[in-house]
């Protein structure tokens, strides 16, 4: 994994993976996805029509952030040592032939220990991103997942709560998203940005972070060998879609 500029033409687009999102119950489906996942997506109640909140296209313009070593080596080693582990409870309630089948681990399949230290790094990002941002509104989120990709597994080019023609998708309340890499263990997997032609480099324990729209476009290269452990969390401003987790 190096800090190049990307090539979009050396992406193998053959399979194209969901942007990593989700809440407490179910995994959700989101623009890009590959195969027939029709999950339907459990939030709280809707807000009342006139009750309107601030979207991500507020953040357009913001840089992207990559924070290195925001997670301490204990941290980071505690949380790959149980996602690694053979006794791992990746989730396998989905259809074998469903592209979230064997990948994440939610909350409510996590061990309280292993929860309480997903909890509070979360809400160090949070603080951290919304020093970076100026944002002072109060800030949800409907994920808190522990997700890994295997040889193979790829994300072509999206945005997270817009479809390219600048229409909703089906999660328009998100306003930014953060990945935490917990390893390098592997080859491929490197995050990038095409109308920006930006691969950055990415190292264990960093936290990289952007806004939702069309102007942070991204996808993954598909990964050629090994595992690629990694922490997701989408954020918004609606309280209606926050996963009920403390952020």
């Amino acid at each position: 994994m190096t800090g190049q500029k990307f090539d979009p033409s050396s992406i193998d687009r053959a399979r194209g993976l969901p942007s990593i999102g989700g809440i407490s119950q179910r995994p959700t489906v989101l623009p890009g996805m590959s195969g027939n996942t029709s999950v339907p997506i459990n939030t709280l109640p809707a807000p009342k029509p006139d009750e309107t909140y601030r979207d991500a296209r507020s953040l357009d313009g913001q840089p992207i952030g990559l924070v290195p070593d925001f997670i301490t080596e204990a941290e980071r080693l505690r949380l790959l040592k149980f996602a690694s582990g053979v006794d791992a409870p990746w989730e396998t309630y989905l259809p074998k032939s469903d592209v979230w089948y064997d990948r994440m681990i939610n909350p409510r399949s996590m061990p309280g220990p292993i929860l309480k230290l997903m909890v509070a790094i979360r809400k160090r990002a949070t603080k951290r991103i919304c020093k970076h941002y100026g944002i002072t509104e109060k800030v949800y989120a409907d994920t808190l997942q522990l997700v890994r990709w295997r040889p193979g597994d790829n994300q072509k080019p999206h945005a997270d709560c817009e479809e390219p023609d600048g229409l909703p998708n089906r999660t328009p309340w998100r306003a930014f998203a953060s990945i935490i890499y917990l390893n390098d263990e592997y080859e491929g997997g490197g995050i990038y940005f095409p109308d920006r032609k930006l691969k950055p480099e990415i190292k264990p324990n960093m936290l990289a972070f952007f806004p939702s729209t069309n102007h942070y476009r991204h996808g993954v290269e598909a990964v050629t060998s090994g595992l690629r452990y990694t922490i997701s969390t989408f954020y918004t401003f609606n309280p209606a879609h926050h996963d009920g987790n403390p952020i």
